[in-house]
C-alpha cells in the first residue's frame, strides 16, 4: 500500500510539475497567424496545421539548376498584396506527396527561416502551386514542435517581430 501511495505521491507531483515548465516555453497561437519568411522580410498569411508533417510554401518560377557540383533551387514568393522576393537556395531533398486517386507530386524542399511572434526557426519547407488555396504558406508540425500549442478558436494572436535570421549571403547568378 505505500508503494502504491508513493508512487501515486510521485506521479501527481511530476504532473503539477509539467505545466510550469511548459508556461515558460509553449505559446499559444491561432490556427492563421502572420508570419515573416527571413532574409527578405516579406509577410504572409498563413494557415497553421496540425495535422500537417511539415509546412509548404508557394512558389513561383521554381527551376532547380546545378551550382559547383550541387543542385539548388531558383524560385519567388509573393504575398497576396503582391510583395514578392526572389530566393536561390540549396536543394535538401523532394518531398513525395501522396495523392488520392493519383500519382505522388515531387516537391523541392528548401531550409528557410521563418518567423511567427518572435521566433526564428530554421524549418525544412516545400515548394508548391497554392495559387488556388487560401493560404499560401502552411505551417506543419516540424515546425511547431515543443515550443506553440494551437487554439482551433483563435487567429491572429501574434504578429512576427524578428530581428533578420543570421545566415550567410546567397549568390546569386
Amino acid at each position: 500500500m505505500k508503494v502504491k501511495n508513493i508512487f501515486v505521491l510521485g506521479l501527481l507531483g511530476y504532473l503539477l510539475a509539467i505545466p510550469s515548465l511548459q508556461a515558460e516555453t509553449i505559446q499559444v497561437i491561432g490556427w492563421i497567424e502572420h508570419v515573416q519568411i527571413q532574409a527578405r522580410n516579406i509577410i504572409l498569411k498563413a494557415k497553421i496545421d496540425t495535422g500537417a508533417d511539415n509546412s509548404s510554401i508557394h512558389a513561383d518560377n521554381i527551376q532547380v539548376y546545378d551550382k559547383n557540383g550541387t543542385q539548388w533551387v531558383r524560385f519567388t514568393v509573393r504575398n497576396r498584396e503582391n510583395q514578392s522576393a526572389d530566393f536561390e537556395l540549396p536543394l535538401i531533398s523532394y518531398a513525395k506527396i501522396k495523392r488520392k486517386r493519383a500519382e505522388p507530386l515531387l516537391r523541392p524542399v528548401v531550409n528557410m527561416g521563418l518567423c511567427i511572434g518572435n521566433t526564428v526557426k530554421m524549418v525544412d519547407i516545400n515548394l508548391a502551386n497554392r495559387e488556388h488555396f487560401k493560404y499560401r504558406i502552411l505551417i506543419g508540425r516540424s515546425y511547431l514542435k515543443e515550443q506553440y500549442l494551437v487554439d482551433s478558436s483563435k487567429q491572429h494572436t501574434i504578429e512576427p517581430d524578428c530581428k533578420t535570421l543570421a545566415r550567410p549571403p546567397v549568390e546569386t547568378s
